[in-house]
């Protein structure tokens, strides 16, 4: 299926010829040839038809998904806190914290 250049953007849809009705298998906008092609080529054996797209398919929807923001500082804080609460009981249970600020417990 060739459509001309000034044609585009155009809706491709696919449809399973059954009897005396079409079934309905697929639909793309296409805004080049090589979309086109690759649209026919997926649904080799079935019927083709192109349209002109209406003004609501052309829109694109934007993304109200709400963004999940996360603290990164959480994970490498909670980390240098565990280092230095083992430095500080390994300090103690060798004896190198007493020795070097003189406590004597």
């Amino acid at each position: 299926m060739t459509i001309q250049p000034q044609e585009f953007p155009v809706v491709i849809q696919a449809y399973q010829p059954s009897g005396s009705e079409d079934l309905f298998v697929a639909e793309q906008v296409v805004y080049n040839q090589s979309e086109a092609d690759m649209f026919t080529s997926r649904h080799t054996g079935l019927l083709i038809k192109a349209r002109k797209p209406n003004s609501s398919e052309l829109q694109t929807v934007p993304n109200y998904a709400p963004v999940r923001t996360r603290s990164r500082g959480i994970g490498a804080g909670f980390i240098i806190i565990l280092l230095l609460i083992a430095l500080i009981i390994t300090g103690f249970a060798t004896g190198w914290i007493q020795r070097n600020l003189d406590i004597t417990i």
